[in-house]
């Protein structure tokens, strides 16, 4: 995520005073115009340079009538578009959330294993990075068969590997070291 777009989405949250109601609904807002980046058609307008920003805005803020967003979220998006920086709206919508999601006390962690893991493992998994971290953690799971054995857990920038993979790499990037000593 840029520095750009967090100051966007800082600002946008100042304007929220701090109701956590309130920006959680600006949140639902910019999330359904991100969406609008994911659609074929209306991701050539948006992200085309050649495109005159009034039609973009057009386009923008149908997106924004059909989330009844706030005026607020209005004049950001205005003030984006203004700016010339229309392909910076999901950076912006992301720095939104993780915004909110700090307030919540929440983080998103990422664990990968070599196997699906047992409800119970994952429920362990996300028990210790909440723990750990003092927050509440919302896991989402991914299978990687290439780890071959343990798992690893990412969040935010933080990452650890406890996987056989790693693991085997480590011993033999050691092995090489110690032929050369």
């Amino acid at each position: 995520m840029g520095r750009i777009a967090k100051r966007y989405a800082k600002a946008l949250l100042k304007l929220t005073s701090g109701n956590l109601q309130q920006a959680k609904e600006y949140r639902d807002s910019l999330v359904e115009l991100k969406a609008l980046f994911s659609l074929d058609e209306s991701a050539r307008v948006l992200n085309s340079p050649a495109m005159p920003d009034d039609l973009k805005k057009s386009l923008l803020s149908y997106g924004l009538k059909a989330a009844n967003a706030g005026s607020d979220v209005n004049h950001l998006v205005d003030a984006v578009v203004d700016s010339g920086r229309v392909s910076m709206i999901p950076q912006i919508a992301d720095a939104f959330a993780q915004y909110i999601d700090e307030a919540e006390g929440l983080v998103h962690a990422e664990v990968t294993s070599a196997v699906e893991l047992s409800t119970e493992s994952q429920q362990q998994i996300a028990t210790a990075v909440s723990r750990l971290l003092n927050k509440k953690a919302q896991v989402t799971h991914h299978v990687d068969h290439d780890l071959l054995g343990g798992f690893v857990v990412k969040v935010g920038d933080y990452k650890v590997d406890l996987s056989l993979k790693s693991k085997l790499e480590g011993l033999a990037k050691t092995a090489v070291q110690d032929t050369f000593r």
